[in-house]
């Protein structure tokens, strides 16, 4: 078959370049700050759930466990690519903790008194501060030409599930 395929085309039909061009590095700190509020946002998402109650204590308790279920899976992809196109370096704990610990900081206490309606009200302001993050990463990347067709599609990918986010804490917040 490969014999047929090679008497099929002429040598010079070939123009492959085995080395590497020349590839834009990633933005290392955009990314490790994209990872960071991926996770800050699995772990607010995990705390809401553990605390929900009240009306309507169950829909918000399986509305939170929804919206951190999935992130677990997004990070996964997000850090092995990071770590497969720019290096470990680009997942350092110590960095992608310290912000991540940063972005909770500016979230509101949650106590006794915190009832489902605030938490998703703060939820929808950090799915919106997600949304324009990946917005702004996309761009940035595609203007320096480090984003590849694979970057492309998980940042798409990403977006387009974070809506749905907005959507359903649109409503809960609406009901309220």
């Amino acid at each position: 078959m490969i014999r047929k395929f090679a008497e099929d085309h002429e040598e010079d039909d070939f123009s492959f370049s085995f080395e590497s061009d020349s590839v834009v590095p990633l933005p290392e700190m955009d990314l490790k700050k994209y990872l960071a509020l991926m996770k800050a946002l699995q772990n607010y998402y995990q705390h809401a759930h553990w605390i929900s109650k009240g009306e309507p204590y169950y829909g918000d308790h399986l509305l939170f466990e929804r919206l951190y279920g999935s992130l677990g899976g997004q990070i996964d992809s997000l850090a092995e690519k990071m770590v497969g196109l720019g290096g470990d370096h680009f997942v350092c704990v110590k960095t992608v903790m310290g912000i991540t610990s940063k972005i909770l900081s500016h979230v509101p206490e949650m106590d006794d008194n915190t009832l489902g309606y605030e938490l998703a009200k703060s939820s929808l302001k950090l799915e919106k501060m997600f949304l324009a993050m990946t917005k702004s990463l996309y761009s940035k990347m595609k203007e320096d030409g480090s984003l590849t067709l694979g970057f492309d599609d998980m940042l798409m990918s990403l977006y387009n599930e974070h809506e749905g986010n907005v959507y359903l804490l649109q409503q809960r917040v609406k009901r309220a």
